[in-house]
């Protein structure tokens, strides 16, 4: 009750500046949101719980002091609580950690039982004139086709289990983009990381055979070479869309073998309004590795580190239920591991821009046993209620 009454409080107030900033001036915006998300984990019935709380606000600013010029500046702020925060004394430092060039990130309360982390994901200015548009600052560049992995997202990776986190990671980078037709673009893009490694990248985007097609290549934390395509159409009543990126070592380029990934996705709807999708992954591993759950869900992802099966399979449907119910189901299958991951999920309207959900994360597999190093059948389920304000 005190965490909901919270959020309606932190909501109004936000509103309210909103539009008064609205009634002052027209060249600035904001807006975002609240949420309240219980969440407990086990790995039985008849097992340990784990219970932790999160409070999550989200404000992304606009001021437009041109209409050539755009300053973007979006942050998030969350409050932790609960048993996983007690029982890891480097949670603070975990949730703060900036992969970007400058260290936008600061657990401004880090104690034993709670820890309250700022973080500013996006911070960007934008020229934009004719056909040209220049973007310098910490953004998102989103080169992906399609919808659980992106082989052509070499900039931005992120994990599909983080559903709490629509944004998505972005990057400190320089972007180009210049309008070449109705359907056509060239892009330039450059990103350094924490390590001050380059990732970099020329992008074309054409229309053919009434496909939306791109082929890019670059550099990806100036190790390994990179060359992709993707595309997205209709193939008959489907949706058909993939991505294919080839990375070869920088070092010893000649003697080394690269690795192909590529991800391709069917998608249908019904006339009842019934979505479906199949997705499938291929990722050519560069050695055969062990891993365990944690560091399969926790596991910071990059272009080369999408799975850790050589083959993975995905399915999805969401149906709306009612106007104001909505259902949705995604599974994954992880052959090399035995292993699946089952997420059932419901979300429904309480009122303008407020939504109660839930979900479930079910993950079952063989992994390895970090005290044994053996493999052996390991499987999890977390559970998460969420109340969601959005203003």
């Amino acid at each position: 009750m005190k965490s909901s009454l919270f959020l309606i409080i932190i909501s109004f107030l936000l509103c309210e500046m909103e539009t008064f900033s609205q009634e002052k001036t027209q060249n600035w915006s904001m807006n975002g949101y609240v949420s309240n998300m219980q969440s407990a984990s086990t790995d039985s019935i008849k097992g340990t719980w784990l219970n932790d709380n999160l409070i999550h606000n989200r404000l992304n600013f606009r001021w437009n002091p041109s209409n050539t010029f755009t300053f973007g500046m979006d942050a998030r702020n969350r409050i932790f609580t609960g048993e996983s925060v007690k029982l890891n004394s480097n949670y603070g430092r975990q949730v703060a950690t900036d992969n970007g060039l400058a260290d936008l990130s600061w657990s401004l309360i880090d104690e034993k039982s709670i820890v309250l982390n700022t973080a500013i994901d996006r911070l960007w200015f934008s020229y934009e004139t004719g056909k040209l548009n220049v973007t310098l600052g910490r953004q998102r560049i989103n080169w992906g086709q399609t919808f659980a992995w992106n082989p052509n997202d070499i900039f931005n990776s992120y994990s599909f289990f983080d559903f709490d986190y629509a944004e998505k990671p972005g990057g400190d980078a320089l972007r180009i983009q210049y309008y070449t037709g109705m359907a056509s673009s060239i892009e330039l893009a450059a990103k350094m990381n924490s390590d001050k490694k380059i990732t970099a990248a020329a992008l074309f985007r054409f229309n053919k055979w009434n496909y939306d097609m791109q082929v890019l290549a670059g550099i990806v934390n100036e190790q390994d070479y990179v060359a992709g395509i993707g595309w997205s159409g209709n193939l008959a009543t489907f949706s058909f869309r993939g991505e294919m990126s080839y990375l070869r070592a920088k070092e010893n380029f000649a003697n080394v073998k690269g690795i192909t990934i590529a991800t391709f996705s069917v998608d249908y709807m019904f006339t009842n309004s019934l979505s479906v999708q199949f997705e499938f992954l291929y990722n050519q591993q560069e050695e055969s590795q062990g891993f365990n759950f944690f560091q399969f869900y926790e596991q910071t992802l990059s272009v080369k580190k999408l799975s850790f099966t050589e083959y993975n399979y995905f399915f999805s449907f969401a149906y709306p239920i009612s106007p104001l119910l909505n259902a949705s189901f995604s599974a994954m299958y992880y052959p090399e591991y035995d292993g699946y991951f089952a997420g059932p999920s419901l979300d429904y309207s309480l009122g303008d821009n407020i939504n109660f959900s839930i979900f479930v994360q079910s993950f079952s597999g063989e992994f390895e046993n970090m005290i044994t190093l053996k493999k052996e059948k390991q499987s999890i389920s977390l559970g998460f209620l969420r109340l969601k304000i959005n203003f």
